[in-house]
This record gives C-alpha cells, structure tokens and sequence, in this order.
C-alpha cells in the first residue's frame, strides 16, 4: 500500500487491546530470495516488529510487522500463526527458514515466541494481510489495529530509510570491483579521472562527497568557454597601497599543498568545456618526471642578468590527484579532448541511479526535518518524467539538482510541490518566438497533480 493508505489506516485505528503489554520491539532489514520465472531474483525488505503479550496469559504472544518492500509499505499480523490455522510442519518449516537469514539472534527469539503461542492464542476478527493478499487495506484485524494506534510517528520514515540504505551503498562503498567508489578507490593518486555522465546524474556531489568521507584536501574549478590559462596558474592583483600580490590559480594551489605534504585532490567540473588550447596545459603539468609533477607557475620569484626566473612547483605523485567531470553529446557545448590529454586521464561514465538520487534525498529532507513522503513524491515524479521523456512526450529530463533545490529552497513541507510547480518552464521547449510549448507544460503539469494528488 501506499504512504498515504497507511496513513489513513493509522488515523482509524484504535487501541481496543488495553490489556496488551509491549514484549519486544526493533527493526531488520533483511535480504532474501524470490522465484521469479523460475529464476532465483535477490532481493530485500525493511521491517519494524513488535510482539505483544496479555497481562492475564504471558505464554500467549501476537507479532505484528510493518515493512517496506518494491515500492510498498505492508502489514502483517500472526494471526495465521496464532489460531492454529497452520500445520505444525509449516510453522517449523518457517521457524527454519527464519534462523537462516542474517540476524540469527533476533530470528530465534521471535521463533520461540511464535512457537510457544502456536495454536493456543483465541481468534481475533479475520486478517487480510497475510502472504497472500498483504496489499489490501481493510479490515483490520485487532492486533493491526492495536498496533498502528501505538506506532511511534519516525517508524515509517525510519522503515523507508533503512530500506533505501540497504539498497544504496554510500559513495565510497567498494562492494562491486566495477562500482565508481571501487574505481575510486582503485586510482586515487594514481592515475586521473575523466568523470562522464548525464546532466544532474550527481558526478560532482558523488565525487565531493568521496574525497570528504576520506578526508582528502578539496579544491574546485568550473570550467566554461572562456576560460584561460591564469585560472588554472594564478595572476597578480593589486594591493591597496598598489603593489601586486600574486594569486594563485586552482592548479598552482593544488601543487602548493601538494608540495607541501598533504593530500590533495583537484575537481574540474565540466573540464571539456574548457578551450583545448587552455587544457593541454595539463599535457605537461600531468607527465610525471622522477615521481614528480612539475609546474610552471608563470610567476617571477628571482632574476638573473636582469631575466626573471620562472617558478617552478612541484608535486609528488601520490599526493595529487585530479578528477574532470563532463556531461558528454550533441546537447552540450564541450570540446574535444586531445589525445596527449586524454592518455593522463582515465574516462568512466557514472550512469544515473535512481536508488542514489533517492539515498541523497532522504539525506536533504531529514536535515530539515521533513517527512521521508516527500522523498516519495520526488521519486515518483522523477520516474514519471523520465517515462514522458522515452515516450517523448516531453524532450527534456529532470535531473537531481532539481529534486535537491525542491527540498533545500523549502520552508516547509508543502512547499516542495510549489518550487516543482514553478520549475515547470525548466522541463519543456520553447517555439519560434521564444513562448513555452503548450502542449508539454500541459504534460508537466498533469504529472505534478497525479504525484501530490
């Protein structure tokens, strides 16, 4: 079921069980394995569980499960096990089952409990949210119904969470050789990396977020078309009692520091857009001489027969490192990289990965407290875009920046529909005279009210 089917269950329910005492409580998240067309399909599920026993009888227990599970919030109760409505062997077919899966501990004590209440508990009203049928929505049963009426308000966003962090590794995760933080891990000072990707697939906050988790030294330059040279090597400007003071570039200050003993990692964000002629000045700054890089400053710090003596940094390999991100095709405005270059560097693509995009957002929406719901009408808005631009019913895709200024530029909760609502032009194309596409802005629109219905 949906969030807001859960929500609407939580605010009918009733705590008619009075005489009920909280046993035990806690959350598992836990992978497992689904038959899928006769393939063996791996996959996970999120849970909070509680186990109530009566005051009057505490051999007798009732569990009840709240899970997150393929885009589903669902309900389970142990009615099925309680009232001997199941075979003994089945009971025990799922204990052993149960205390095969990774949280061997939890698993024994809520198998003894379901054990030692087997068969002796009285009826309650009928429960449809069993293994069969775990998706409809009434009736509830007493125990579900005791159950959402105590349910603390952070479980469903804490389910959603623990669900999603399970399914995401975090950026410096190196779970998969093949993985970017394993490339990562894998080239770090030593060779450099060309970072391609969609617009907004999250190149930049991935690779910042990396080098922050290992405490690396973070320098940044964007790049764009008229970039020159003195922005990579620095320029002198002028103090207020008029003599100059040199000023160093984002590479010369990269060679400082790296020169100087500390780790330094150098992020070019959109580092084609930069004219060849000012790139290939990483052609011999990146060419490594007895370990070293050596750098050319153009700043003049001596003179010899009246002829200035040229600066000249230099770096030990293993403490710089330089990572270039672009977004690469016909719809952006980057060059060509030159072969020589192109040799210092080493191109991956990060693809757009909507179990990131969606770890990032929770991150965003817990710091400013919001529910996790707006999360989930993010994502679902993001997946139904995506499906318009396949179709292309619409030609442009909306990316994670947008989904984050959702969230960052809102005061309140209600706020994130309207800054989508005013990103609308952000998404559709515009005719001869300059005038949005109707017809698209139509499209967007729809979709929005279909999302925050």
């Amino acid at each position: 079921m949906t969030r807001k089917e859960l929500l609407i269950l939580q605010t009918t329910s009733s705590s008619i069980l009075a005489d009920y005492k909280l046993i035990q409580k806690g959350y598992l998240c836990e992978p497992f394995v689904s038959k899928y067309l006769g393939i063996d399909k791996q996959e996970l599920t999120s849970s909070y569980y509680e186990v109530y026993s009566p005051r009057t009888n505490d051999k007798v227990y009732f569990l009840t499960v709240l899970s997150y599970y393929n885009n589903e919030y669902i309900l389970k109760c142990s009615d099925p096990y309680i009232e001997g409505q199941l075979t003994i062997e089945t009971m025990n077919k799922l204990i052993e089952n149960a205390l095969h899966k990774t949280d061997q501990k939890n698993n024994s004590v809520l198998s003894t409990l379901l054990k030692d209440g087997f068969n002796v508990a009285p009826r309650s009203t009928a429960c449809n949210f069993n293994q069969k049928n775990f998706t409809r929505v009434s009736p509830l049963c007493v125990h579900l119904s005791f159950f959402l009426d105590k349910l603390p308000d952070t479980v469903i966003d804490t389910v959603y969470q623990n669900y999603n962090s399970a399914k995401s590794p975090s950026p410096d995760s190196d779970s998969s050789s093949h993985s970017i933080g394993a490339r990562f891990k894998r080239y770090s000072f030593k060779k450099h990396l060309l970072l391609e990707g969609d617009k907004g697939s999250g190149k930049t906050h991935f690779t910042t977020s990396w080098a922050r988790k290992k405490n690396i030294k973070t320098l940044f330059i964007g790049g764009h078309e008229q970039f020159e040279s003195m922005d990579f090597l620095g320029h002198f400007i002028q103090r207020r009692d008029g003599s100059l003071l040199w000023k160093d570039g984002a590479l010369s200050e990269a060679f400082r520091l790296a020169g100087s003993g500390i780790k330094t990692l150098l992020i070019i964000d959109e580092m084609l857009r930069i004219p060849k002629r000012e790139l290939n000045l990483l052609v011999s700054a990146l060419s490594p001489i007895g370990g070293k890089y050596l750098l050319r400053s153009g700043r003049a710090v001596d003179e010899k027969d009246d002829i200035a003596v040229e600066e000249v940094l230099s770096a030990p390999v293993e403490n710089l490192w330089i990572i270039g991100t672009s977004n690469v095709g016909e719809d952006y405005a980057v060059e060509s990289i030159d072969e020589a270059l192109i040799d210092r560097f080493k191109p991956i693509r990060k693809e757009t990965q909507d179990s990131e995009i969606e770890s990032i957002l929770i991150k965003e929406t817990l710091a400013k407290s919001f529910s996790t719901q707006s999360v989930e009408y993010l994502m679902l808005f993001y997946k139904k875009m995506k499906h318009m631009k396949k179709t292309k019913l619409i030609t442009k895709l909306v990316n994670l920046r947008h989904l984050k200024e959702a969230i960052e530029f809102s005061d309140r909760e209600s706020d994130v529909k309207t800054i989508i609502e005013d990103s609308v032009l952000l998404f559709v194309e515009r005719d001869a005279d300059g005038r949005p596409n109707s017809e698209q802005v139509d499209t967007v629109q729809s979709i929005i009210r279909a999302v925050w219905k």
